[in-house]
């Protein structure tokens, strides 16, 4: 495939590296040549100085024979006009376009763009992340199959893996401790504030069965009904709920909306008080001026009688340092903050924070729509640490147990999309093709499973991407 990215930015610069890393021809294009020194290797495409919608720069990369044209760069009107000359003038089969300011998603919409809006997906990231009490939903199926993230209640006295298992019904995708995930051995033992990621079929599954095997009753009193749906307290709940924000950018502005409008008590920290105007008058929450990790303005915001904190700066060192008063001084037990460089992800993971990256969520987005077959990042889980990842059975295991491929790829398989049906993995299950496969896997061992997609490309299209790219050096 070919693709002309416009913006060689975080997300740009990402997706850029990405693609070509998987042999697909790509052409970079930023009005900044020191831009380009964010490509790091294994990255082999072309870059080029210019505007995005100069059609002289187009044609210089190869627009008239482009499969695909992603407008990146930081300014909505550049990506407006750069799409609709790629769609309009070059007639490029797929077009997508990054939204900065939501307020643009009308006229996007108006002319008929495919966009991304990346602040509204990350503030619905942290509202998920914010809010969810007892059951997380990661992903959903027709006919009743989840994958849920369920904290074993405090009251329970904890049991070991097998007496849990509900064949058929409920399947163990990954256990995670302390935002760690536990190396899954069937006499492994379930504590109390251990998260189960499983995979379940709700019409069959039994939540007394599951909570009597933790030592835990009623169910009643931890899993309220609404909490089998996306999870979240009621709307009686929400009300007594307490909420900090620091950062009202964008994203934070947008998820105070969305928060305020739930009817969670909310307060919103920024250093520039003119940042407040970005709260509609229907806003019922507090603003509050002053830097993201003072301790005066943290009180005046209400940050001890808080039940969740995100830091949503645009700074990852005022990130870092709210997060840690907040968590440290504080004690909160619920704190999110905002990554920018993913770079950094590491040290978050190493003091132990709970961190979003809008750059990589924006552009697992981006490549699920540039293409749909690929395997696909649904969720992530123990900060990070764990992907659930959908993707269709590679061929070398086609023919073979789901145990044998769980061995050799480091993974554990929870649901299986097969023909017109769901079913919950077991090991012993065969693996045929055009399954449809829902696994968690640590974060590293992506990269290998995308290699392994790839081999199932024809033998055709591998050389011709192989002649596109002697053909590009």
């Amino acid at each position: 495939m070919r693709v002309i990215i416009a913006g060689c930015g975080r997300v740009g610069s990402q997706l850029a590296v990405l693609l070509s890393h998987e042999g697909h021809n790509v052409v970079v294009i930023d009005r900044d040549p020191q831009a380009f020194q964010r490509l790091e290797l294994p990255f082999n495409g072309l870059t080029i100085t210019g505007v995005a919608f100069d059609l002289d720069v187009l044609r210089e990369a190869g627009i008239e024979e482009a499969d695909a044209f992603l407008a990146l760069t930081n300014y909505d009107n550049t990506n407006l006009m750069a799409a609709e000359i790629a769609t309009d003038m070059f007639g490029v089969p797929q077009v997508i376009a990054r939204v900065y300011n939501p307020d643009k998603e009308l006229t996007y919409r108006s002319v008929g763009i495919d966009y991304l809006s990346g602040s509204a997906i990350l503030a619905q990231a942290f509202h998920r992340e914010l809010t969810w009490q007892g059951i997380l939903v990661h992903a959903e199926k027709t006919g009743g199959f989840q994958v849920l993230e369920v904290e074993v209640p405090p009251g329970s006295r904890g049991c070991r893996l097998y007496e849990l298992r509900q064949p058929g019904k409920a399947r163990l995708m990954s256990l995670n401790r302390k935002a760690k995930p536990v190396y899954l051995e069937r006499g492994s033992c379930v504590q109390p504030g251990d998260h189960l990621v499983l995979a379940v079929n709700l019409r069959e599954f039994s939540w007394d069965d599951f909570l009597s095997a933790l030592g835990f009753h009623p169910l009643a009193e931890h899993l309220p009904g609404e909490a089998l749906g996306p999870g979240g307290p009621s709307r009686e709940d929400r009300g007594r709920w307490k909420i900090v924000l620091a950062g009202c950018g964008r994203v934070g502005s947008q998820l105070a909306e969305m928060l305020s409008l739930d009817g969670y008590g909310v307060s919103v920290i920024d250093k520039d008080p003119a940042a407040g105007e970005k709260l509609s008058k229907t806003f019922q929450g507090e603003f509050h001026t002053g830097m993201a990790f003072d301790m005066d303005v943290l009180e005046e915001a209400g940050i001890r009688e808080a039940d969740a904190f995100a830091a949503l700066t645009n700074y990852d060192n005022t990130n870092l340092m709210a997060a840690e008063v907040v968590r440290g001084i504080y004690g909160a037990e619920r704190v999110v903050s905002r990554l920018y460089n993913p770079d950094k992800g590491d040290t978050y993971q190493a003091l132990g924070i709970e961190f979003i990256c809008g750059t990589s969520l924006l552009a697992d987005h981006v490549m699920e729509r540039l293409m749909p077959t690929r395997p696909r990042v649904l969720s992530r889980t123990a900060n990070n640490r764990v992907l659930l990842v959908e993707f269709e059975c590679p061929g070398r295991y086609r023919g073979k147990r789901i145990v044998a491929m769980e061995q050799e790829e480091v993974l554990r398989v929870g649901l299986v999309s097969r023909e017109n049906e769901i079913l919950v993995a077991s090991p012993e299950m065969t693996l045929q093709e055009g399954d449809r496969l829902v696994a968690a896997m640590l974060a590293p061992r992506l990269a290998r499973l995308r290699k392994l997609a790839q081999e199932g490309r024809p033998e055709t299209l591998r050389r011709a991407a192989r002649r596109r790219a002697i053909h590009l050096s």
